[in-house]
């Protein structure tokens, strides 16, 4: 193989990083070396999310200025992998005629094989990458990359089974398969070992671990039924038995998972993140809306009280737990008085963070059939209306941190000289005065001052 440098951008959520990770550990074990820029490179991928419209058109944008480079090197391989590659695959041929291969998230442990197959038949056009058979999770290619730093990603399941109108992940991504509690147990005992201090435990619904694992073992009762964990709960292997079994067979420092469906958020998952040392004080949760008509449009599969409910026995268990959550704006035949429900959801939880987004449709979904009747001037305003009470909420959250001393694990250097950044163990932002030697650390920060989306302070003496 001619080709031995590789660049790979990578476009959403953090099951895409972690893939990319996984695409850089295959082709580093295949010989490549990994450029730091795209014209250093022999091959360019792209690694693209689905979920949200712009960060295609990010995607598309990117590769067509990227598509320039090979009129100067016409051996230059140019890739577009991930959900994005699996839903668009003609269109992205149609649009982008310089990209050379396209991979689904099923075929991401095929391209050491699509690209020597591209260098073999490059005389004879483009090759198109095609789908191949599953490879189980516990079946990977050799090779792993990890970003250096305190923070790493781990994937303990694939694929989702909800059935949300607005959703395109189960169709690119599959049903859910579970990986086996022994290999993610060493694979973070590993990166322990390592120097990692922060792992982050992904799936597209966490809460769901174990439901299925390759092997066709699961909690999955006769005939398709969920069987109850409550039958017999010390027999069952689910995501509360494996935040217990991470924390007491690991010496991980922090554990943190995502993404969480509040369908699938029970007590005994609060009480595992009360118990476990190494569990953090913070979970994403995503709401979509505070509005129970648009949830039941949105299949979302609980109501404004029930996620209510939820939230209130997790602040009993966890006290100073910090929440974060999703929101959609403009759902299709959202009203002002839906959105205002989800105004008044917002005050009523008051998040730390919230990630709020504007409706598109996208296609494939249950959803892109219905009229998006909620005009772009509507949305804009209600997103910034959001926005704006958003940021009043956060002030508000960061500012019961004024005065305190809290652990940071500093990752790196800040914006600015003479300061380094780091976040707490509920997922906030601190901005520390000091220099590189605090790099990597767990340090006692007196915090000085908050705005809405950051923490500043000083080392604690």
């Amino acid at each position: 193989m001619n080709s031995k440098t590789v660049f790979l951008q990578t476009y959403g959520c953090q099951m895409n990083e972690r893939d990319s990770e996984e695409v850089l550990g295959m082709l580093t074990a295949q010989g490549y070396e990994i450029a730091q820029a795209p014209e250093q490179a022999d091959v360019i991928l792209l690694n693209t999310c689905s979920v949200r419209e712009h960060a295609e058109e990010r995607a598309f944008g990117k590769m067509g200025e990227l598509s320039v480079l090979k009129r100067e090197r016409p051996e230059l391989v140019l890739g577009i992998i991930g959900c994005m590659a699996k839903l668009h695959q003609d269109a992205i041929f149609k649009r982008l005629p310089k990209v050379d291969l396209v991979a689904g998230p099923a075929e991401l442990y095929d391209l050491p094989y699509l690209l020597a197959e591209i260098h073999e038949k490059r005389q004879r056009g483009k090759v198109m990458a095609v789908g191949r058979a599953f490879r189980p999770l516990e079946q990977k290619p050799a090779g792993e990359y990890r970003r250096p730093g305190v923070g790493a990603f781990v994937t303990i399941m694939e694929g989702c089974d909800k059935s949300c109108t607005y959703c395109i992940v189960p169709k690119t991504r599959g049903q859910e398969v579970s990986r086996p509690a022994e290999e993610i147990i060493h694979e973070i005992a590993r990166l322990v070992e390592a120097g990692y201090q922060d792992i982050t435990l992904l799936g597209q619904n966490v809460n769901s671990y174990g439901k299925r694992f390759p092997d066709g073992t699961g909690y999955k009762g006769p005939l398709g039924r969920l069987r109850l964990l409550e039958e017999d709960p010390e027999t069952l292997l689910d995501f509360p038995t494996l935040l217990r079994l991470i924390d007491r067979r690991t010496n991980v420092k922090r554990l943190r998972f995502t993404t969480s469906h509040p369908f699938d958020a029970h007590e005994r998952l609060f009480e595992a993140m009360r118990d476990c040392r190494s569990v953090c004080d913070w979970l994403h949760l995503p709401v979509q809306s505070g509005s129970n008509r648009l949830l039941r449009a949105m299949r979302r599969g609980y109501t404004r009280e029930a996620y209510l409910d939820k939230v209130s026995r997790l602040r009993e268990l966890v006290p100073d737990i910090s929440l974060s959550t999703d929101i959609i704006i403009g759902f299709p035949g959202e009203t002002d008085d839906d959105f205002e429900q989800t105004a008044r959801l917002m005050r009523e939880v008051e998040y730390d963070s919230a990630f709020i987004f504007k409706y598109s449709p996208r296609p494939g979904t249950d959803a892109a059939a219905r009229e998006d009747d909620v005009p772009r001037e509507v949305k804009e305003a209600r997103n910034q209306t959001l926005l704006t009470l958003q940021d009043e909420i956060s002030q508000k959250r960061l500012q019961r941190f004024e005065g305190r001393e809290v652990e940071v694990l500093i990752e790196g250097q800040a914006k600015r000289p003479g300061q380094m950044f780091g976040r707490t163990r509920g997922n906030h932002g601190v901005v520390v005065t000091g220099d590189a030697e605090l790099a990597e650390r767990l340090v006692t920060v007196r915090i000085t001052r908050a705005l809405p989306h950051t923490l500043f302070g000083e080392v604690a003496a």
